[in-house]
């Protein structure tokens, strides 16, 4: 009998768990939340715009993936601004504590800093390339040198951020920007395999004049009839690897009795399901510019009435493409190379999917170590 009361006593405590478990994080999901949780300052605030120094950790170790990674005693000085998409919230930079790409290169040694784009709703369909560009980029980059007494910074963007990096670098900060870093930044939408790629590829026309007709009609419509309302971006990411959040859900009900396997499902699914407004006049110019016209690609494109054009930035280059990337495909984001005017430069496949490069189980070990050893190399050090 008493063989048999352990077993039944351990069955009915996971029961109770899982029960627990499965009523909470429907009544209380933010108790399981683990994202953002690294000390931060805010620099700067301009409406829904924010910048955020996070300060030097104090740990002589940190857990990344199951790996313990020394604090370096090398201090990098030079500043590493985190650049967030649009259509996600800043704190992708910062998830579970040993899945932190803030903490990783905290370790390391960087000055980190984080640009915030913050919640735009449908009140800020007038969001534009511009408004992030050339007014909202230059401020936060200000900010940045005033606090860090450094002219001269890195960049690291994921996927639009990417490209908002390489806008901003090519119309104000040729003489700003000594490093570029890209992660899953599609610069040939045209080559993207999802649906973007596809109806901007056909919009373009195989002689222009589809692109010719299209444009002028799309830029005569408000931006509010393109704003992107943040719950049908979230049905969209998710429809790019259905089978892929399908076994995520299984693995969820298999494990509801542990509460930080919970934890971490609830801070991953919180990034994919509960994502900010895209606005529309941001939407609209990427489609006409970005999409049909595919203006990256071909090197230059007007903003604010000024010629952009990539050839003028000559930091020195890093950009990163998913192997399974289904959004910013190896294609797309390889077109980068022939862009820019950048002496150095280097092109980089690793594992993982669109968000998998980025943060995945495997992007410490890949994305985020290879980037950390290109940028010491790039970086003046000062012992700590």
């Amino acid at each position: 009998m008493p063989s048999l009361l352990k077993p039944i006593t351990y069955a009915v405590r996971q029961a109770r768990s899982g029960l627990r478990n499965s009523i909470d994080r429907r009544s209380n999901p933010e108790k399981y939340f683990l994202q953002d949780k690294t000390e931060r300052v805010e620099l700067l605030r301009d409406g829904l715009f924010s910048v955020h120094y996070y300060p030097a950790i104090t740990e002589n170790r940190v857990n990344i993936e199951g790996e313990s990674v020394a604090v370096n005693k090398k201090h990098f000085p030079l500043p590493l601004i985190l650049v967030p998409p649009l259509g996600v919230y800043a704190w992708i930079f910062d998830l579970m504590a040993d899945r932190s790409l803030v903490r990783y290169f905290l370790a390391r040694g960087f000055e980190v800093y984080l640009i915030d784009w913050g919640k735009p709703g449908p009140d800020e369909s007038q969001l534009s390339l511009e408004t992030y560009t050339l007014n909202w980029f230059p401020k936060a980059v200000a900010a940045v040198q005033e606090h860090s007494g450094q002219k001269e910074v890195t960049l690291l963007g994921y996927c639009m951020g990417g490209l908002l990096s390489l806008m901003y670098t090519a119309a104000k900060g040729t003489d700003v920007v000594r490093n570029l870093i890209t992660i899953a930044s599609p610069v040939d939408l045209h080559k993207m395999t999802n649906g973007v790629g596809k109806i901007s590829k056909l919009l373009s026309g195989p002689t222009g004049l589809i692109r010719r007709v299209t444009g002028p009609q799309l830029a005569k419509l408000d931006s509010s009839v393109f704003h992107v309302d943040g719950k049908i971006l979230s049905i969209l990411f998710k429809a790019s690897s259905p089978m892929g959040t399908i076994t995520s859900y299984i693995d969820l009900i298999k494990n509801l009795a542990d509460d930080d396997y919970v934890s971490r499902y609830m801070t991953m699914n919180e990034w994919f399901s509960n994502m900010p407004d895209y606005p529309g006049a941001t939407v609209r110019e990427l489609l006409m510019k970005l999409g049909i016209a595919n203006r990256m690609h071909r090197g230059h494109f007007s903003l604010g009435g000024q010629e952009v054009s990539f050839d003028r930035i000559k930091s020195s280059l890093l950009a990163f493409a998913g192997e399974s990337d289904v959004i910013a495909t190896v294609a797309s984001a390889s077109a980068i190379m022939s862009v820019v005017g950048s002496l150095d430069k280097t092109f980089q496949v690793v594992p993982g999917g669109h968000a998998g490069v980025f943060t995945g189980s495997k992007a410490a070990h890949s994305t985020w170590a290879i980037a950390a050893d290109w940028l010491e190399l790039r970086s003046d050090s000062a012992e700590a």
